[in-house]
Formats: structure tokens, C-alpha cells, sequence
């Protein structure tokens, strides 16, 4: 179930809707066996940026490769065989059960009338056992957790045998423990299979606590980039949105941890908060 490693770079990327831009000059690059995340606030153009590199919009400029290969000169074919993606808040077919989604994602491979072989469903198969849900094979899609149907459009992504995956949003709307289930699978999925893997995340904490890099995109552009720890300061974070925090360190990974500043509600009163215990009072 390995794929090629594959660098993919994005370079000098512009993009906009008439007079109005979106991205003013983009540049990333991520590793093999490396996950990035993509952070920004809403409108920082990070969604924009996924529907570029899978070829669902095209640039007004600038340049994206994987393995050096400048993806524009692709038909959507090859570009699948290149990038796979797991959209952002995906929508579950209805009269689908979940070996048949997971399935579509072997379509880039298949030629025309062409049907799954004995290969594809095996690659399909183990897709199914690396996000556990061979279980769920003959469930409904529509029957299934937040959680799951995430895990679902994962596997899809996975049997396309692509070795860069895009990942836009994929722990909004799942609890605590689905959060961090994606996320362990994610991380542990690409330092198997050497994937090369940018995911777009709002949680600054619990990118930190998964991704290798982070890439901070301020209005349309790269505001900074490197190991969390760099690039989640409070400074950043202020003056991208908008907001004091306090930056912690996680007790297990040390990893940054996020936290809203809460020094005007203890000038206010309306909070008292004091580190000692009562036997130093």
C-alpha cells in the first residue's frame, strides 16, 4: 500500500476573483513523510489554495510541482494519480455503503468502462484495515458517525495510490476524541506510506500538537512558516487574529499550547484567579 514520495512545492502562487485577489504570491513546499499545516483565520485564502494544487481552479500565476512536475501541464487523470484530497466537510452519498465509496477512489486508475480488478479491491481492502473501518464495509455511508465518515473519505483518498494528500478541515465538527483519532491516523498513515501531506486546520493547538510544520497565511500570503514552536508565538497569533493568548507548553509532547488571554476579565473582577494554595494564603 506504498506510493511514490513525492515533494510537492507551490511557488509564487496568485490567484483572485476579478479585481478582488485571493493569494498574493503563495510559496510553500512539503516534504515527503511530512505533514504541514495550513492555519489562518477565515478568508486567509487556505481553502482557495487546496482547489489550486487539485486543479479545481487554475492561477492566475505562479507555479505548483510535485516531484518537479508542474501540475498544469496535467490532465485530471494523472493529477489524481498525483494529489488526493479530502475536502472540507464532505458530503456522504446517499445509497452508498462504505466499501463501495471508499471504492471511487481507485477511479483515476481505472480506464473507460474499465471495472475494479482483484488489485483495486485489495488496495481497497487495506485502506479499509490502516483507518479501521473494515467493519463498516457494507454499513451505509449516510448511517455512519461524524468520526467515521471521515475516516471513510480518508480511505478513499488513500486507494488513490496518490503521494501527495490534502487535507481541508478534517477534524471541524468532531469531538474531542474523533479530533485526535484523524489526526493520530493522519500522522501515523504518512510516516508509513512516506506520504507527502498539507492539511488546513483552524485548531492551532491540536495542529501543533500533529503537524511537522506549520504555514501561517495572513491575508492571501505567508506570513511565516516553520516548526510550531516558531511559529506559534503570541506575537503571530495577535497580529493574525487578532487576539492576546498565552502560549503553554503541552505536559507530553511540549508542543505549544494555545489559550485565550484572560487578563481583562482578572483587572475586571469578573475572574480571580491565584496560583498559591491555601496553606500559603
Amino acid at each position: 500500500m506504498t506510493s511514490p514520495a513525492a515533494r510537492l512545492s507551490v511557488d509564487d502562487l496568485h490567484f483572485g476573483y476579478g479585481d478582488a485577489p485571493v493569494l498574493r504570491g503563495v510559496s510553500l513546499a512539503a516534504e515527503p513523510g511530512e505533514v504541514v499545516g495550513v492555519l489562518g483565520p477565515n478568508g486567509c485564502g487556505k481553502t482557495t489554495l487546496f482547489k489550486l494544487i487539485i486543479g479545481s481552479l487554475k492561477p492566475a500565476d505562479g507555479r505548483i510541482d510535485v516531484d518537479g512536475d508542474d501540475l498544469s501541464g496535467l490532465g485530471p487523470g494523472e493529477r489524481a494519480r498525483r494529489v488526493a484530497a479530502v475536502p472540507q466537510d464532505p458530503v456522504a452519498p446517499v445509497g452508498f455503503n462504505v466499501a463501495d465509496l471508499v471504492m471511487m477512489g481507485r477511479n483515476p486508475h481505472l480506464g473507460l468502462l474499465q471495472v475494479e480488478g482483484e488489485r483495486d479491491r485489495a488496495i481497497a481492502v487495506t485502506a479499509m484495515e490502516r483507518t479501521d473501518i473494515l467493519s463498516l464495509a457494507h454499513r451505509p455511508v449516510t448511517s455512519l458517525s461524524g468520526g467515521e465518515c471521515q475516516r471513510v473519505f480518508v480511505a478513499m483518498a488513500l486507494v488513490q495510490r496518490a503521494p501527495v494528500l490534502l487535507l481541508d478541515e478534517p477534524t471541524s465538527n468532531l469531538d474531542l476524541a474523533a479530533q485526535a483519532t484523524v489526526m493520530a491516523l493522519v500522522q501515523r498513515l504518512c510516516r508509513e506510506r512516506g506520504d507527502t501531506v498539507l492539511v488546513a486546520m483552524h485548531d492551532l493547538t491540536l495542529a501543533a500538537q500533529w503537524c511537522d510544520r506549520l504555514v501561517l497565511m495572513e491575508g492571501g500570503s505567508v506570513r511565516t512558516e516553520g516548526i510550531p514552536e516558531r511559529v506559534l508565538t503570541g506575537h503571530n497569533v495577535a497580529a493574525v487574529y487578532g487576539a492576546d493568548v498565552v502560549i503553554a507548553r503541552h505536559p507530553q509532547s511540549g508542543a505549544p499550547v494555545v489559550l485565550p488571554s484572560t487578563a481583562d476579565r482578572r483587572s475586571s473582577g469578573r475572574c480571580i484567579f491565584d496560583s498559591r494554595s491555601s496553606d500559603e494564603r
